[in-house]
């Protein structure tokens, strides 16, 4: 059997039926999907001449040379460069028209942007302080920040916002994630010939300019922060394969910063990887890739110990309300196989860097199959692997391989590349058959949305809210993710195109009964939150208005503002609470009965005071030794307390913070959050180990031990 295998060859015509299959997939899209002329970057918008011009002659150029296709072919360094220099303009023309340098010092007002900016921000403080964890006081009852699994890229922030300021370095690090990727490709391809570096890097230009379509409206951009790591990871293991010194080090370097940022794109370049060892057949590469994992999960261990020690209060699915629910394996299986079918319906496919590479998935696969191995081989073998890992992409897996899409512009232009110069046959048909995928990829050229600060989105709104006072204040979110629990219904989408939540606390530095992101958040005070006309991941009106109320008041909620007509009816119709006012879709309500207070004590009183990332005070007038004192945040055995230097012991009071008074009278209770210094100590000594391991097992330091 392994002899039968070892001795396949590819049939000569499958190059041929390839690219037949391809441009008939690309035909049928682009015939099929016209309803889509008025979206940003379609087909059959301002492209359609020039792609259908290239897809025609692209064609007859088959038919034409249909002998000649399945030999290699030399493209020119002239074409080769000229793809490169095209690509160059589109992505630095989409680049600087979605992200216009006036606007870098504003703040990105979009989506996904807004939010992650502030997680930026606010793992930028931490790291200044020489820490990677803390607490985020004002959102959700209090809530650690290492939950923000995916969210905080900080580590790579870091260095250009305290350069530049928080708003231009928060540009200019993207401009650096955009530019990365044509980057990355010229740079591991380039010791297989220019011809095909500069190629590869070019078609990667103009694919990763697809960035700028749907991932620069949506502002998921922490995972383009992943596809850097995973990028770097793999120039990094390039290079060590090569026997420079150089790449064991920037391999580690890469797998430690997707833990620090995006888990996701840890495990997917762990799979790229041995992936890569597996292909090539190479020991020594499978062995580097397990010393750099394993030195990568001890250096990520500042960023990761919480969630590992206090696995109770993480959940690592945040597509669904209760990981803990029983599947429902019907459902699973329809969504796996609505994901499979989707693979030939290209009357679905819109023009984006996935649809690319499901119009030449048949390429692909010849390019995985060809021989000798190459680096195209081993990219289209990825792609190819990405195409069916995404198959299994259901809200049970949660995110884990819904984000691999966002590697298909880095697998894909390599491999494309490596076919088209392996198989065209002749050079008209290869520069007419990139000229077809490089037109493909939609982008657009729409400004993103930036304001000086928060009130300039909605200031009546916004000087309402600042002037509340109590505890907390509500603010219903806006998401355009289901928060109905149950997967037969579906919560409204926000009518707004922007979760702007994350930036109120920087209007008069309230607490609020809110979160930062679109969806449900990695730990378990999810629940905490109105959402779309839901509590809990249920309609509101499902919730007793007296067990709402109480709520409310458990947290020292006085004033609600809601968007929804559902969550201002079941307010309005209660009569517990009082509508102050009305602007547009908010409208804004009060709890008269509702206390406001941050902290209570069974006898005189209690205040919350000095909020921190790292800690914060409780001042106590006039209680008795023994009394209970309950701080209205999420309990979290982290947390530790303080009388001076006397440790005070923390439980948990229905979820809450809480402890006894251990004197009486009036004085202060110190809040700490661990600084983890001796992980962060322990995060370096395995980045240094592991560069000199990496250097020990890279390939000319083992040659030279056997």
């Amino acid at each position: 059997m392994r002899r039968a295998i070892a001795g396949w060859k590819m049939p000569r015509w499958a190059p041929l039926a390839a690219v037949a299959l391809a441009l008939g997939l690309a035909w049928v899209n682009f015939l099929t999907t016209a309803r889509w002329a008025a979206m940003p970057g379609a087909l059959h918008g301002a492209r359609k001449p020039y792609y259908l011009a290239a897809l025609v002659a692209a064609t007859a150029l088959t038919i034409l040379t249909r002998r000649q296709v399945g030999r290699p072919v030399r493209i020119g360094r002239a074409a080769a460069w000229t793809t490169l220099a095209a690509g160059a303009v589109v992505l630095v023309t989409s680049l600087l028209s979605r992200l216009p340098l006036s606007t870098w010092h504003q703040i990105p007002f979009k989506d996904d942007w807004t939010p992650l900016f502030q997680h930026a921000v606010t793992g930028t403080a931490l790291l200044r302080r020489g820490v990677v964890v803390g607490w985020n006081w004002w959102f959700l009852g209090g809530y650690p920040t290492s939950t923000d699994i995916a969210q905080n890229f900080a580590v790579l922030a870091f260095v250009p916002m305290t350069l530049f300021g928080e708003a231009v370095g928060y540009h200019v690090l993207h401009a650096v994630l955009f530019l990365a990727v044509p980057l990355f490709v010229w740079w591991d391809l380039k010791d297989d010939g220019r011809e095909a570096a500069l190629l590869a890097a070019g078609l990667a230009a103009f694919f990763a300019s697809g960035y700028f379509g749907p991932l620069g409206s949506s502002g998921d951009t922490n995972s383009l922060v992943g596809v850097f790591c995973a990028g770097v990871a793999l120039v990094g293991s390039r290079a060590a394969r090569l026997g420079r010194r150089w790449g064991g080090p920037v391999l580690l370097l890469g797998l430690t910063l997707g833990l620090y940022t995006h888990t996701a794109f840890f495990v997917y370049a762990v799979i790229l990887l041995a992936l890569e060892a597996a292909y090539f057949r190479d020991r020594r590469a499978a062995w580097r890739l397990a010393a750099a994992v394993l030195f990568a999960v001890v250096a990520a261990l500042p960023v990761h110990w919480e969630s590992l020690r206090y696995r109770e209060y993480v959940s690592f699915n945040n597509t669904v309300y209760d990981p803990h629910a029983p599947v429902d394996w019907g459902l699973v299986g329809r969504t796996i196989y609505y994901n499979v079918e989707i693979l030939v319906l290209p009357n679905r496919w819109f023009n984006d860097y996935r649809s690319l590479a499901n119009v030449w998935l048949p390429a692909l696969i010849v390019a995985a199959l060809a021989a000798p191995r190459s680096r195209a081989g081993y990219y289209a073998t990825g792609a190819v692997l990405a195409q069916a890992l995404l198959r299994v992409n259901t809200s049970e897996a949660g995110a884990v391989f819904d984000r691999l899409q966002h590697m298909l512009p880095l697998l894909t232009a390599p491999a494309l590349a490596g076919f088209v110069l392996n198989f065209a046959g002749t050079r008209r048909l290869a520069c007419a058959l990139v000229a077809v995928m490089a037109l493909y990829v939609q982008t657009s050229l729409a400004p993103i949305r930036h304001v000086p600060d928060l009130r300039a989105f909605d200031r009546p709104l916004m000087d309402r809210i600042a002037a509340s006072d109590g505890n907390m204040v509500l603010v219903e979110i806006s998401p355009h993710r289901d928060m109905d629990r149950d997967p037969r219904r579906r919560s409204p989408t926000t009518p707004f195109d922007v979760h702007f939540e994350g930036l109120l606390p920087r209007l008069a530095g309230q607490r609020f009964y809110s979160q930062m992101i679109d969806g449900w958040v990695w730990n378990v005070f999810r629940g905490q939150v109105v959402g779309a006309g839901t509590f809990e991941g249920l309609p509101i009106a499902e919730t007793p208005v007296e067990a709402f109320a109480a709520e409310m008041r458990r947290w020292g909620v006085r004033h609600l503002f809601v968007w929804t007509d559902s969550a201002r009816d079941y307010l309005s119709h209660s009569g517990r609470f009082v509508e102050r006012w009305r602007g547009g879709l908010w409208s804004h309500f009060e709890l008269p009965d509702g206390d406001g207070a941050s902290a209570v004590a069974a006898s005189g009183a209690a205040r919350l005071t000095n909020l921190d990332l790292l800690g914060a005070d409780v001042d106590l007038a006039g209680v008795r030794a023994g009394d209970a004192v309950v701080v209205r945040a999420n309990y979290y055995p982290a947390w530790r307390a303080y009388r001076g230097t006397r440790e005070v012991a923390l439980y948990a009071d229905h979820g809450q913070l809480a402890f006894h008074a251990p004197e009486s009278g009036s004085y202060t209770i110190r809040l700490e959050y661990p600084r983890y210094r001796g992980l962060c100590a322990l995060a370096l000594i395995a980045l240094l180990a592991g560069a000199v391991t990496m250097d020990f097992l890279r390939t000319g330091a083992t040659r030279r031990l056997a």
